[in-house]
């Protein structure tokens, strides 16, 4: 019996993460207002700070949470029906 994963990610494997990448790209461009904006600045590396945020988005620093919380729900949603679509 095979116990170790094999070094390199299969084709298939590949293929997958490609699919799964567009999918959460698409589901990104979809959100409504300003979310596809946060939810990419929140993916850079390193992420912004609330700070940066609030400047580059033009909304108050107080907001970027609750607004954060509002898109990833969104995204989230979208991404469940996408699945069961």
């Amino acid at each position: 019996m095979c116990t170790e994963l094999p070094p390199h990610p299969s084709a298939e494997d590949e293929v997958l993460a490609g699919l799964r990448r567009r999918l959460v790209r698409e589901a990104v461009a979809a959100l409504p207002g300003r979310c596809p904006q946060l939810v990419a600045a929140l993916a850079e590396d390193p992420p912004p700070t609330y700070r940066e945020l609030a400047d580059r988005l033009g909304m108050p620093r107080g907001s970027i949470g609750p607004t954060r919380a509002r898109c990833l729900a969104c995204l989230r949603a979208l991404l469940r029906t996408e699945r069961h679509a």
